[in-house]
């Protein structure tokens, strides 16, 4: 159950910039949720309050602009994270999918608590199956670290796309200072204690 703890806020009117203001904040402070499980919350809740009427106005008009960061992220380390907060100046909200890929070894590491306040889902067979799944118009975030793994994404994308022909995808690179870390880089300095550096916390 979604509980709001903003009960203050509507002691008084408020002009409407300060309410569209305090609802993307409410709406940042609640990303684990599904959108559509926030909105029905949120506006169960504001119809319990008064001087809400601006703020359930702006609700019920507002269409986030939603991303999903899919990976097998075995584990999510820096670079992807690095990948993630440049999603997230675009996007009001970015999905993590955890995607299960049998052709990669099988994901043993546990999610980050640094990420444990966006939503986070899990899916298994194709990308597109699970963009379809989510019933919302979203944009895919491919992250990249050098021309290699874009020219495999660009082959990727033409398999998605006609799977898919309406997708939309985004690829970001991630900064230089992360370009050369990846999870199967990260496992192998496991088997030596030497891959805390690269791990989120």
């Amino acid at each position: 159950m979604v509980k709001f703890n903003d009960q203050v806020f509507f002691n008084s009117e408020q002009s409407l910039h300060v309410c569209i203001q305090h609802e993307m904040e409410q709406f940042k402070l609640h990303q684990s949720l599904n959108f559509k499980e926030y909105k029905k919350a949120r506006l169960k809740f504001l119809g319990t309050q008064s001087n809400s009427d601006m703020n359930k106005s702006y609700l019920e008009a507002f269409l986030p602009k939603i991303a999903v960061f899919p990976g097998s992220f075995n584990p999510f380390h820096k670079g992807h994270y690095n990948v993630l907060q440049k999603a997230e100046k675009i996007f009001d909200k970015v999905i993590i999918a955890f995607g299960n890929n049998p052709d990669k070894t099988i994901r043993n590491w546990g999610v980050p608590k640094s990420i444990r306040n966006r939503q986070i889902e899990e899916y298994g067979g194709l990308l597109t199956d699970f963009v379809s799944s989510l019933g919302e118009d979203v944009v895919v975030i491919r992250g990249l670290r050098n021309s290699t793994d874009f020219q495999y994404e660009q082959n990727q994308y033409r398999y998605i796309q006609e799977l898919m022909p309406g997708i939309k995808i985004v690829n970001i690179f991630c900064d230089k200072e992360f370009e050369h870390i990846s999870s199967s880089g990260i496992r192998t300095l496991e088997k030596y204690n030497k891959h805390q550096n690269y791990l989120l916390d």
